[in-house]
């Protein structure tokens, strides 16, 4: 029975004869039964509060946290700090009002060998009767799992590519070293002693290939060891700003103009800014030398919903889709020199960001990569309410 259908049985409650009373509410009760049923059996724990007092509680929400089981099933009008036994999980929901009840968090606690990751997910809840804090928990260690699993799987996978890869690269400098080590070698043969000038075309060669090999294990090293990125939470204008200082007289030599816009009243991020300066970096470095013959370069740093959008655009040869299909992959490069591992590495980066790239791309017009960047749950309030003063960097 729907709650309107009841207040106005309510409405007129008085003249309602008392077989057709007792026939409502015997439909009431089995409602509430079958609901009370769904939210028992469920996988969700739910918990409504006002003012840190519970007004509903299910058994998933007492048994996914650690909590007092003398209150199991009879917790309603106690406080939430009688019935949650964890200072950690106790913290956090103390922090929500009503004004800031939307967020999430993940808890994390040790069940005999196993260690269980609780998703909290809170909300405001509004009624005919007042505004309550709900908070729904449920258990994601197995996504945990599948993710940890999916992830291993993938980097087995890019192992694998970049071990071909590093194996086709180091093939031309070995070859290049190994012909004039034998030119070398006739050399001497058949002079018997050289003078160093004569000995030097082949020591350079033999130098530059030792260079190229070098560049390629570092290269390589960097692209699979793991990232310590330190992520702190900061505003990104200043790495936007400073960035847009380093690379304005690179590019404008270049013959390329470049456009920085950056929205105001952006929240803060979690970020690493040495490592998010390689990634802008890396991809504005393809932009040039997309535009070998000048163009634009437009960065546009604004907001969108929960996260924070980094647009590169370039006005450069763009790619097809073939070529787009494969960027992110390790080794693939359409440039005469490089290991084209410069993208892979951006991806790295912004996937330890907790965040995703995007490119789109027309051959002739040119491409343009988005970063989106995660808001932290607490900052998400600032988009909606302006809370921070920004700067237009727009030049």
């Amino acid at each position: 029975m729907s709650s309107k259908m009841l207040r106005k049985a309510l409405s007129r409650i008085d003249s309602m004869p008392e077989r057709e009373l007792k026939r409502l509410m015997a439909l009431q009760v089995a409602e509430t039964d079958m609901l009370e049923s769904l939210l028992e059996n469920g996988k969700v724990g739910h918990c409504v509060l006002s003012d840190q007092v519970i007004r509903y509680v299910n058994t998933p929400f007492c048994t996914l946290l650690p909590t007092n089981r003398l209150y199991l099933g009879r917790a309603e009008g106690r406080r939430l700090d009688e019935l949650i036994t964890d200072d950690e999980v106790l913290d956090y929901v103390s922090g929500l009002t009503l004004d800031r009840a939307e967020g999430e968090k993940e808890f994390y606690f040790q069940v005999g060998s196993e260690v269980r990751t609780i998703l909290m997910a809170s909300r405001r809840l509004t009624t005919q009767e007042g505004d309550y804090v709900d908070l729904a928990v449920r258990d994601i260690s197995e996504e945990k799992r599948s993710e940890a699993r999916l992830r291993r799987s993938e980097s087995l996978a890019s192992m694998t590519t970049m071990a071909a890869g590093i194996a086709h690269e180091i093939k031309n400098p070995l070859a290049a070293m190994q012909i004039h080590l034998q030119l070398l070698k006739k050399a001497f043969t058949k002079k018997g002693s050289l003078t160093g000038e004569e000995a030097e075309r082949y020591i350079d060669v033999l130098d530059e290939e030792i260079g190229r090999l070098n560049g390629i294990a570092v290269d390589f090293l960097f692209a699979v060891r793991p990232m310590n990125v330190s992520l702190k939470k900061q505003r990104i204008e200043p790495l936007i700003q400073s960035l847009e200082d380093f690379i304005r007289p690179e590019l404008e030599e270049a013959g390329i103009r470049l456009t920085v816009k950056v929205e105001p009243f952006l929240p803060q991020l979690m970020l690493d800014p040495n490592y998010m300066r390689q990634a802008l970096l890396n991809i504005i470095k393809n932009a040039e030398n997309a535009m070998e013959g000048g163009g634009r370069l437009v960065i546009d740093v604004h907001g969108s919903g929960d996260f924070v959008q980094i647009a590169i655009s370039d006005t450069g040869c763009g790619m097809d889709r073939e070529h787009l299909a494969k960027i992110f992959e390790p080794y693939f490069t359409t440039k005469a020199t490089g290991t084209g591992l410069g993208l892979t590495v951006v991806y790295k980066i912004i996937k330890e960001h907790g965040g995703d790239i995007s490119v789109t791309s027309e051959v002739g017009e040119g491409t343009t990569f988005t970063l989106s960047l995660p808001v932290p749950s607490d900052e998400r309030m600032v988009l909606a309410e302006g809370g921070v003063d920004g700067d237009n960097l727009d030049s």
